[in-house]
């Protein structure tokens, strides 16, 4: 049983530098700031150190004190970023959810860059996903479109503008 999000936004840049904006490891705690009972994201990296690519594995820190390990699935640029949430889960996520993912889809349009983020969440029975559906997807979705939100605020500014990522 699963239960899906999306949400979408509209970036003036080019691809390229949205999505080398977006992997970059070291702004995920700047976007994903959490929303209400769903925690921000305190800091990532990859096991291995090195720059974030298909088949590395990202430890995010959450500010619920939890720490997700992903597996990065598909990595494209500057089409698609794709993971898998492999563990760490805290309560109530772990009493609810069996496994979950992302997919981040990249699209050049006439005015820049189309962000679709998709997010996928197997549910461990039906109970889980009525109280999941009811109780959590309505701030996830929130925060997902915060993150997204952040990520336009930073690259159409001039905090983007000054950055590495021109």
């Amino acid at each position: 049983m699963n239960l899906k999000t999306q949400v979408q936004i509209i970036i003036k840049a080019a691809p390229e530098k949205v999505f080398d904006c977006a992997i970059d490891c070291q702004n995920l705690p700047k976007f994903f700031i959490g929303y209400k009972s769903i925690p921000a994201i305190v800091s990532a990296r990859t096991t291995d150190g090195l720059t974030l690519r298909q088949g590395s594995t990202r430890i995010v820190k959450n500010s619920d004190g939890s720490e997700i390990e992903e597996a990065i699935v598909t990595l494209k640029r500057p089409h698609i970023q794709e993971y898998q949430l492999i563990k760490g889960f805290k309560p109530p996520f772990t009493w609810l959810v069996r496994s979950a993912s992302g997919k981040w889809l990249y699209e050049a349009i006439d005015s820049g860059t189309r962000i679709t983020w998709h997010f996928n969440f197997e549910m461990r029975n039906m109970l889980a996903f009525l109280i999941f559906r009811t109780v959590l997807k309505p701030p996830f979705q929130e925060a997902q479109k915060i993150c997204l939100e952040n990520i336009k605020k930073f690259i159409e500014t001039a905090a983007g503008r000054s950055s590495e990522f021109e």
